[in-house]
């Protein structure tokens, strides 16, 4: 069995034409949200998968272009009868899921299920082995590792160029990284396309997500930057794009 990776949402919080918010499914075994941003669940429909049918949700960090479209995932799920959602987060995820769903009492009722996790916890799941390394972002955030039927696929999250990032990107057949601005911009907690590439090594494919506005017009530039410095095949990602490892 192949693994499928499908790009939900590779824009960020501010409004860019074509691109919801950051989310991403993988699916083997098991179907798994990786973020769930505004826009999640209307892309989940697009891509015709039932929010029942997904097993877990993996949030990198809790700012709201990763996490908006929560509430709403569980309330599909209590909807549609399915009276349980399992999710794994950084520190602070369990308070932050008590305190949202308070403010909707029926959806005190659901059954979920919350695991916090720390940079260098494993978690496996049938079908999936997943680890965790600290990203360099403005609150406590994670990247994941996942590796599923011998392939590797690894998800950056926010974060600037990172040591950890990159160590549990190398190797890997799919590195998902954010690449928020084109160059010559200089910022802090995330990433431009040079300075990622001079992070890397030993990955076999890049994709390239959440873009701000700013790079617009500037996607293949982006790519070709990030191409040269590291050798291999760079695309940016865009909303729906399906991949198989």
């Amino acid at each position: 069995m192949a693994v499928k990776v499908t790009l939900l949402g590779t824009g960020v919080g501010i409004p860019h034409s074509g691109r919801s918010q950051s989310s991403l499914m993988m699916e083997g075994r098991r179907r798994l949200l990786f973020d769930c941003g505004a826009g999640a669940l209307l892309r989940l429909s697009q891509a015709r998968v039932s929010v029942p049918q997904l097993d877990a949700v993996f949030l990198t960090h809790l700012h709201l272009d990763h996490s908006a479209d929560l509430l709403p995932l569980a309330n599909a799920k209590y909807l549609m009868g399915d009276g349980e959602i399992h999710i794994f987060g950084p520190e602070g995820t369990e308070l932050f899921l008590q305190r949202s769903l308070a403010a909707y009492p029926y959806l005190t009722r659901m059954a979920v299920e919350v695991q916090e996790l720390s940079p260098g916890d494993d978690v496996d799941l049938k079908g999936f082995s997943i680890s965790c390394a600290k990203a360099l972002h403005s609150v406590t955030a994670l990247g994941y590792r996942i590796e599923a039927q011998g392939k590797v696929v690894a998800y950056s999250g926010d974060t600037e160029p990172s040591r950890e990032i990159a160590g549990i990107a190398k190797g890997a057949d799919l590195l998902i990284h954010e690449c928020s601005f084109p160059e010559p911009y200089h910022v802090t907690n995330h990433t431009t396309p040079v300075k990622l590439a001079e992070s890397l090594s030993e990955v076999g494919r890049i994709v390239l997500t959440h873009l701000y506005p700013q790079a617009a017009g500037h996607e293949a530039d982006m790519a070709k930057a990030v191409a040269e410095g590291t050798g291999v095949m760079v695309e940016v990602g865009r909303d729906l794009q399906t991949i198989d490892i």
